[in-house]
């Protein structure tokens, strides 16, 4: 028999969901229509990990880099770097000659500079290759575009290619790939650089979506199954799931959305964030059905009862992700903003589609399978709804006391801005940088860029471009640098080459040598990305070591002091992609204070008009606001750093744990003045204790999956987050007793 309609039933909104179950099979059919819609949106998904994706818009850094792009051309690129016992002979010279030639002629190269560039004027290959490899080894031009490294065992290509989309980017990496394999007996090849990065990266990403997404659907299914030992249980949530997941991926691919190593994350949580909502929801439903509702009545009785909470979590957990579309960084401010779109749809759901999947009864309203997990989980909650206050003294200072430790860890914060540190050590990619770098070659560059004042002579006088010759030797003592090329080198070179050494006074014999290189065509490509052609403009490449920002700051001051003590005369500045993706960490504190800014008064307003108490507000915000600031100081204290990925915690933390208090309270004031303070909280843990633990446990599971990654923000995002959760569990369960389940906590009259 149906049990009569619940408190609040006639209400308009209630009207509205009868009359929409009522419908409950048009409402279907409508949703998988549109899932079905959503598909080929979902195909179009694509991934793109590259700088440009980082970059910081409308930054003046940003205006400066592509001013120099406009003036001199690309800086990114990857080093062809080629070894091996058959390289130093003619068949392996001539393969490298002919490596350099097919190379520039692919699709998106523009500039190829190597050994056969540099010394293949008369021949290539060279009758001596041994001679040749002293000739290299000791010339200063060789050494600066590091060509070859100081023992002579390893040549690289230098390739500079043109900014472009991601498949023309893959599409590239592949062809240079393919030309490596090319390689004779004897001789071995392989790509490192930026592009390399690039592509690791995207390897990361993409392994969310294809190992750890997977694991967390099978973890959740399995959990569900256990949990509630009936398929109806564990279908209908993942199917709500999945039609909103599928919604939310097809919007982000119409929309042209590329994925990358930050957003590869957003799929996942709103996974977990949207079975959390079915959970609740569902065990709410199942209480009423086993006290003999059907399907529809016990629905309704649902959402009279769970309705507003749902409905206020929904808003709190939107406004908690989209308050990281304050951040100037691109990926997470994209992840804001799609993840505050896949809340909505998601609450969207939670009224229309999913009430219809609850009324989908299967049998005679009453046969549940034996519910003895839910019912130890509802002693549990009550159990502690007891305990809790009885011992307020000591709760109190246990969460006081980690409180204050973990202030003094925040403090010890500090900022991760390698992106090869966030590979594993092992990683092919990071040891082969490492390598290279360990030889004198550098893959990372900062751009040193001068620009003649209007008053001012140019820079490609013979007396400036020897002071770019000297800027560059008295740099090179710098421990972060690797190398320095300035069109001083090009120019040095040709003045040694030229049948006038000798001959001619050292300014005549360098306008001279000037002359000739601008008639070369190719060595004018070589001077081209290095000296305007008129003279106004020179830049200076910086090989670096790849390290983080506190590793360069140091070289970057000192390089600049240098380039103005040198040129007076001359506007100083540095720019380059590398420095870009360094500045772009700089931001991450800002992105860190400015979704807390947004999230914490958005989160006591909630909670002040469900309560309509500042100080129960207060108070409702203290459980919410402490797994923040306990994880900040694990993180302070442990070292581990914030990135790209662990700067979201906060956010992400405040807007799921909020969830659970906010279902405890959303009827404590009219439960308060029924039943008292005790039994309101009491009452309502029992109650909603399944709920807690099943979604803390998929919640958990969820960002624990994430940890699996070998990716060093992915896996680190991963454990914060979960830690976050079990951490505002304990809370929910302990600490808001003791704030609201006392006599210490009557509200005022």
């Amino acid at each position: 028999m149906n049990a009569p309609p619940p408190r609040g039933a006639r209400s308009r909104p209630l009207v509205t969901l009868a009359t929409l179950l009522a419908r409950r099979r048009l409402v279907l059919a409508v949703a998988a229509l549109l899932v079905l819609a959503a598909l080929p949106g979902v195909v179009r998904l694509e991934s793109d990990n590259s700088p440009a994706v980082f970059y910081l818009a409308g930054t003046p850094e940003l205006a400066r880099y592509r001013a120099m792009l406009a003036d001199f051309g690309s800086d990114e690129g990857v080093r062809l770097v080629v070894e091996g016992p058959g390289l130093w002979t003619r068949p392996g010279l001539a393969w490298l000659g002919e490596l350099e030639r097919r190379v520039a002629a692919l699709p998106g190269v523009e500039a190829v500079a190597g050994l056969a560039t540099r010394h293949g004027r008369d021949g290539w290959p060279p009758e001596d290759p041994g001679a040749l490899r002293e000739v290299a080894r000791a010339d200063r031009l060789d050494r600066a575009f590091g060509w070859i490294d100081e023992r002579g065992e390893v040549v690289t290509t230098l390739v500079l290619a043109r900014p472009s989309d991601p498949v023309a980017q893959r599409r590239l990496f592949a062809a240079l790939e393919g030309e490596l394999a090319t390689a004779p007996d004897g001789v071995r090849g392989q790509l490192i650089g930026s592009r390399s990065i690039d592509a690791a990266l995207d390897e990361s990403a993409a392994e969310i979506g294809r190992r750890y997404f997977p694991l967390l659907v099978l973890f959740a299914a399995l959990l569900l199954a256990a949990s509630f030992r009936e398929a109806r249980a564990v279908v209908l949530p993942l199917a709500f799931v999945g039609a909103c997941e599928l919604l939310l991926l097809g919007a982000m691919g119409y929309a042209g959305v590329r994925l990358n190593l930050i957003l590869a994350i957003l799929p996942p949580i709103v996974f977990v964030i949207a079975l959390a909502s079915a959970v609740h929801l569902l065990l709410a439903c199942r209480d009423r059905e086993a006290e003999g509702m059907d399907g529809v009545a016990a629905t309704l009785s649902t959402y009279a009862d769970k309705g507003r909470a749902v409905a206020w979590t929904t808003l709190s957990t939107g406004v908690g992700f989209a308050a990281l579309a304050v951040s100037p960084v691109g990926p997470v401010r994209a992840l804001g903003i799609w993840a505050g779109v896949g809340i909505g749809l998601l609450g969207v759901g939670a009224f229309t589609l999913y009430p219809c999947l609850l009324a989908l009864t299967h049998g005679r309203p009453g046969e549940l399978p034996e519910r003895r997990i839910e019912r130890l989980a509802q002693r549990l909650g009550r159990a502690l709804a007891g305990a809790a206050p009885r011992h307020r003294t000591a709760v109190v200072l246990l969460y006081a006391g980690t409180a204050v430790a973990a202030l003094a860890g925040v403090p010890r914060l500090r900022v991760e801005s390698n992106a090869l540190a966030f590979l594993p050590a092992d990683h092919p990619v990071r040891e082969r940088t490492a390598a290279l770098e360990a030889r004198g070659i550098g893959v990372s560059t900062v751009e040193l860029l001068l620009t003649a004042r209007p008053d001012a002579p140019g820079l490609d006088s013979p007396a400036a471009l020897a002071g770019l010759l000297a800027l560059a030797d008295a740099l090179r003592a710098e421990p972060a640098l690797l190398g320095a090329l300035s069109a001083g080198e090009l120019l040095e070179a040709a003045a040694r080459d030229s049948p006038l050494a000798g001959f001619l006074p050292d300014e005549a014999l360098r306008a001279g040598a000037l002359a000739a290189l601008r008639a070369d065509p190719p060595a004018a490509r070589l001077l081209a990305p290095l000296l305007t052609a008129d003279g106004r403009r020179a830049r200076m490449t910086l090989f670096v070591r790849t390290a983080g920002a506190e590793a360069i700051a140091p070289l970057r001051a000192r390089a600049e002091a240098a380039a103005r003590a040198a040129f007076p005369e001359a506007e100083v500045t540095l720019s380059g992609q590398y420095l870009l993706l360094l500045d772009m960490q700089r931001y991450l504190l800002s992105t860190l204070a400015g979704s807390l800014a947004v999230t914490v008064p958005v989160l006591f307003a909630t909670f002040l008009l469900l309560l309509r108490r500042v100080g129960l507000a207060l108070r409702a915000l203290a459980p919410n606001l402490w797994p923040v600031l306990a994880v900040f100081g694990l993180m302070g204290w442990t070292g581990v750093p914030l990135d790209v990925a662990t700067v979201m915690v906060a956010s992400v933390t405040l807007g799921l744990v909020v969830d659970d208090t906010i279902h405890t309270l959303a009827h404590y004031r009219e439960e308060h003045e029924r039943l008292g303070s005790a039994e309101a909280i009491a009452g309502r843990l029992e109650q909603t204790a399944p709920a807690y633990l099943l979604t803390g446990l998929i919640l958990i599971g969820g960002f624990g999956v994430c940890a699996l990654s070998d990716f060093a923000p992915t896996a680190r995002f991963g454990i914060l987050s979960a830690a976050a959760i079990a951490v505002a569990l304990a809370a929910d369960l302990l600490l808001v007793p003791v704030l609201f389940g006392g006599e210490a906590s009557r509200p005022e009259a």
